[in-house]
């Protein structure tokens, strides 16, 4: 194992800050085989052999020096003429750091829906360790096997001034863990039950990325973001996406849709300056009569033509004609029993009993078969976006047909596959990952998706932000997306300037009955997404919370999103429940050198003036009534 240790530490150690690379006493990966650990031998430069069982382990590493980032992906292959023994336990990364008494851990929650505020969705968690004494901080994907159903994967620790990042790139189940004392221990691991390679077998374990960075957490959720956003996120047609304004009718109004509906909120939507236009599920065949959209999953050849009686071409065109693009859901990776799918082709699905069965994209026909469907609902309709669902979890599927975890292992692989293949045939596709909301968040999908629909839970402005600005910790603000809804018929219902800024920390949209608003209200949300495109830019750059994420309802909300080189900013803040009528903050991420001129960019006062040193050390003041919000923006004159 000492070979390892050293061979992986040196690779680590030339990206690595001094704060880490003086501290880091071991850095290596451990499979067990009946519950033992594998003690290999090096053979030559990062590939190891274990003569008794046969396995060797080739690690391939990628060191990327700008962004202080490194990724190990290592592939396990059994050499010998047998099959190998069960592998009981992979851990794809073990490291150690000494001196760390004090370090300090942060995670967040992940993408659930919960109607309380603060929210445990996208909850800032973040620990001193004080003691050896008691149980390790333990994050994990959770019970369905879902990658974000319980914690997003990235767990942070900093040491003194330094600090690291570990994440999977990985959309199975998985568990970090970091064991604290005056030596911090941190594991990647991903659970499996006796996987047995056949002789010449392979196994590709998912790549494990640790970002260094300097600096404070805050400092370390800015070098995760650049990292994602530079090396992770996908080109959209060349370049890398901004936050996207769309709408998406389920949010409100379910699957009570028809063309005729649809086409009013077409009108709205383009006058409000929305860009991308999506049908959300209940458009195929099959749905119930209470508008239960699962029961037509599988059939997806056929339109509803109760609701779309020319198909969904004409509807297509007509979004195109106002200017934007259109979009349509998917669920493809479940279908009810009665589908046709499931008719047609019942060998291609895991089955557990009950409704729903699990499509196996392990199977390379099964992975074709969607490409070319999808693939063909984009050409036909001219798709610029689809949201990419996932209501199901599939830990009790993969479980059931192999408990030893190989099938969770060719499943991701083909899920990528599929992907991969449908984005580089499709460079105008954006892929929104869904997973009832933001339970599949993870390295994996992030590198597929330019968005995220982050939460199923829409209703509550004060939740919608604090679960936004909770993931900007980690992600880059084009990642969460959340919307204004508006239920059918209901006109205003209340709305204001208050809860379309409460979506501003990521990607915006609107749900629903917009067709139903005031022209008074049409013109407000039209404005409000003008100066929200003014500045999304910088959602993608630093960010900066200014007060800490509330763990009270009277806690004011605010943060800042600053360009890399500190020229311009944006301040959003919050007030919800209570606390003091207005807050003196001090900005960070500026130049001392400059001066900035300070507007509200939704009131027609003047701008005011201040220098960068000024607004770093004494800040702006900031007044709110509760439940109301506010933007400043900070811009280099």
């Amino acid at each position: 194992m000492r070979g390892i240790d050293m061979s992986l530490c040196h690779v680590l150690k030339q990206v690595a800050p001094e704060g880490i690379t003086r501290r880091l006493v071991a850095a290596t990966f451990e499979i067990e085989i009946e519950g033992k650990r594998v003690e290999w031998q090096e053979r030559e430069a990062l590939r190891f052999v274990d003569e008794k069982s046969g396995l060797e382990a080739q690690v391939e590493a990628a060191s990327d020096r700008p962004y202080r980032a490194t990724s190990l992906k290592i592939s396990l292959e059994n050499r010998s003429a047998r099959p190998s023994p069960p592998i009981t336990a992979i851990r794809p990364l073990v490291l150690k750091l000494s001196e760390a008494t004090e370090a300090r851990i942060r995670t967040a929650g992940g993408g659930l829906a919960y109607g309380i505020y603060p929210s445990p969705a996208y909850e800032e968690r973040t620990w001193l360790a004080r003691s050896e004494a008691g149980e390790p901080v333990v994050i994990e994907s959770g019970p369905d096997g879902r990658s974000s159903n319980k914690d997003l994967p990235f767990l942070m620790a900093g040491v003194a001034d330094a600090g690291l990042i570990v994440a999977l790139e990985w959309s199975g189940l998985w568990r970090q863990t970091a064991f604290y004392g005056p030596m911090l221990r941190i594991v990647a691991e991903i659970p499996v039950g006796g996987i047995v390679l056949e002789p010449g077998a392979r196994l590709d374990l998912p790549a494990t990325h640790v970002v260094f960075f300097e600096g404070d957490l805050d400092c370390g959720g800015n070098a995760l973001r650049r990292y994602i956003y530079d090396r992770i996120t996908p080109p959209l047609e060349g370049r890398k996406p901004l936050p996207p304004v769309s709408y998406d009718h389920w949010f409100g109004v379910g699957g009570d849709v028809d063309v005729g509906f649809m086409k009013a909120q077409v009108g709205r939507c383009a006058e409000i300056g929305v860009e991308y236009f999506v049908l959300d599920a209940g458009w195929y065949a099959g749905c119930g009569p209470e508008g239960d959209f699962s029961l037509g999953l599988g059939n997806w050849t056929r339109v509803d033509l109760r609701k779309f009686p020319e198909g969904l071409e004409p509807l297509a065109e007509y979004v195109r004609s106002k200017g934007m693009k259109f979009g349509l859901w998917f669920e493809v990776e479940r279908a009810h029993r009665g589908s046709d799918l499931v008719r047609e082709h019942p060998q291609w699905f895991l089955d557990v009993g009950g409704e729903d069965l699990h499509l196996d994209l392990s199977r390379r026909e099964v992975q074709d078969f969607v490409i070319d469907l999808v693939g063909g609902w984009i050409e036909r309709l001219d798709l610029g976006w689809s949201r990419w669902d996932y209501n199901i979890g599939p830990k009790a599927f993969w479980e059931r047909h192999d408990p030893t975890g190989k099938l969770m292992f060719r499943y991701v692989e083909g899920l990528y596959r599929v992907l991969d293949t449908l984005i580089q045939q499709h460079p105008s596709w954006l892929v929104e990952c869904c997973a009832s909301g933001g339970r599949r968040i993870d390295l994996g999908t992030l590198r597929r998706a330019c968005t995220v629909w982050f939460s199923d839970h829409t209703d509550d402005s004060h939740i919608c932000r604090y679960m936004q600005t909770g993931a900007n910790r980690f992600l880059p603000g084009n990642y969460p997306n959340s919307a204004v809804p508006t239920a059918k018929g209901a006109g205003d219902h209340g709305l204001s300037d208050f809860d379309f800024i409460s979506r501003m920390c990521g990607a915006f949209s609107v749900d629903g009955d917009v067709a139903s608003w005031s022209a008074g209200l049409t013109k407000r949300a039209g404005r409000s997404i003008e100066v929200y495109k003014s500045f999304r830019h910088l959602l993608v750059q630093n960010f900066y919370p200014l007060t800490p994420h509330p763990k009270r309802p009277d806690e004011w909300e605010v943060v800042e999103f600053a360009s890399r080189e500190g020229s311009e900013a944006a301040v959003l803040a919050f007030r919800a429940y209570g606390g003091p009528e207005s807050l003196t903050i001090p900005l960070k991420g500026l130049r001392e050198g400059l001066t900035y001129s300070v507007t509200d960019p939704l009131d027609e006062e003047p701008p005011c003036r201040a220098t960068g040193e000024a607004l770093l050390r004494d800040g702006v003041e900031l007044s709110l009534r509760p439940h109301d919000a506010l933007i400043r923006l900070v811009q280099k004159v």
